[in-house]
C-alpha cells in the first residue's frame, strides 16, 4: 500500500460516491486498513446539526469489513454522548477498551472574561484578538451580532463570523 495513514475530515471521508468512497469499497484496499481513528468523537453526536457529515459517518459500518477497529479520541466526551456514538457507528460493547482520564490539569482552566468591557467607549483602547468557537451556526451569528452592537460602527468590520454552510 502506499500510505500507511490516511488523514481525512468527515467532510472528504463521507461525500456519496466519491472518490474515497470508492476507494473504500474495494477489498484490495479495505483489507489494508487496520484501524479508524476520530480525533474530537464528541463532534459525532453533538456536530450532526452543524456539520452533517458527522451524522454520515453510521454508513462506515455498512462499507468497511466489520473488524476494522474504531478509536474514539475526546477529551470531552460524556457518558451519553459515547453511547450515542456507540449507536451511530454500531459499536459493540463487547468489544469496547474505554480508556478516561482526567483532564483536571494545571494548564486547562475555565475562564470567562467579558471581551468588551460595559464601561468601554469610542477612542478607548481597541479590544484584543480573540477567537471564539461554537458548535451551532445560528449562535455564532447573533454572538457575533451582539457584539458588533457593542463597538462603535466603524469597529464593526472587525467583528466576523465563519462556518461551514459560507462559500470561500
Amino acid at each position: 500500500m502506499k500510505y500507511q495513514a490516511i488523514i481525512i475530515s468527515p467532510e472528504q471521508l463521507m461525500k456519496p460516491r466519491e472518490e474515497f468512497e470508492t476507494l473504500l469499497c474495494k477489498p484490495l484496499f479495505a483489507q489494508q486498513i487496520i484501524g479508524i481513528i476520530f480525533d474530537e468523537a464528541h463532534c459525532i453526536a453533538t456536530g450532526g446539526e452543524f456539520r452533517p457529515e458527522y451524522r454520515e459517518l453510521e454508513h462506515l459500518c455498512y462499507i468497511l469489513p466489520c473488524y476494522i477497529p474504531f478509536m474514539l479520541a475526546s477529551a470531552m466526551l460524556t457518558v451519553d454522548n459515547l453511547a450515542h456514538v456507540k449507536r451511530l457507528l454500531h459499536m459493540c460493547s463487547d468489544k469496547l477498551l474505554t480508556i478516561q482520564m482526567s483532564v483536571d490539569h494545571a494548564n486547562i482552566k475555565l475562564y470567562l472574561s467579558f471581551l468588551i468591557p460595559d464601561s468601554w467607549k469610542d477612542g478607548d483602547l481597541v479590544p484584543p484578538k480573540f477567537l471564539i468557537f461554537f458548535d451551532n451556526i445560528q449562535d455564532s451569528i447573533a454572538v457575533a451580532k451582539t457584539i458588533q452592537k457593542q463597538l462603535p460602527s466603524a469597529l464593526h468590520h472587525r467583528i466576523k463570523w465563519f462556518n461551514s454552510d459560507m462559500t470561500t
